[in-house]
């Protein structure tokens, strides 16, 4: 028997080409039980789509897709460990940046401390008399309230002419 005409629907089936109803009798073909054997390996793919028009999922199937979800929904601790663990080098890192920060903020402040020691500081020789410390402190008490006032008169002056 001559097959050609169902090789020709084959073709025009894997280009796409086919209608419906050359797709039904491509279905009705390879359903018989006696097809021959160089169109044998296309039996199953035609078998397999009648097989599966036939298959209807119920409610049941529908529960049990929505217990997997649910359970899945879960986090177990070993889930979370191992999403945890993929993160862990970031935090090695941040940990390392709060340091340097932190160490750097501390450092920049203690310098800044000590200048501000340093422009207040007098040069005194542990040689210096008791009473000649006092004056040295009353001098440099006398000099800071004149630059105070100083200061305090030029704002003063620069508020009343309304410039500031």
């Amino acid at each position: 028997m001559d097959y050609k005409y169902i090789e020709q629907l084959l073709e025009s089936y894997f280009d796409c080409r086919t209608t419906l109803q050359e797709e039904q009798i491509l279905r009705s073909f390879f359903s018989q039980e006696d097809v021959p054997g160089h169109l044998a390996e296309y039996a199953d793919l035609f078998k397999y789509e009648i097989e599966a028009k036939e298959e209807v999922l119920d409610d049941e199937f529908d529960q049990r897709m929505l217990n997997l979800i649910a359970q899945e929904e879960k986090p177990t601790a070993r889930t979370i460990k191992m999403k945890t663990r993929h993160f862990v080098p970031f935090f090695k890192a941040a940990a390392v940046v709060a340091i340097a920060l932190t160490i750097g903020n501390a450092a920049e402040h203690a310098i800044g401390e000590q200048a501000a020691e340093e422009d207040n500081a007098t040069a005194i020789s542990p040689y210096t008399q008791a009473s000649e410390v006092q004056q040295i402190i009353r001098i440099k008490d006398v000099s800071q309230a004149k630059t105070k006032t100083k200061n305090d008169s030029i704002v003063g002056v620069t508020t009343r002419d309304g410039i500031q």
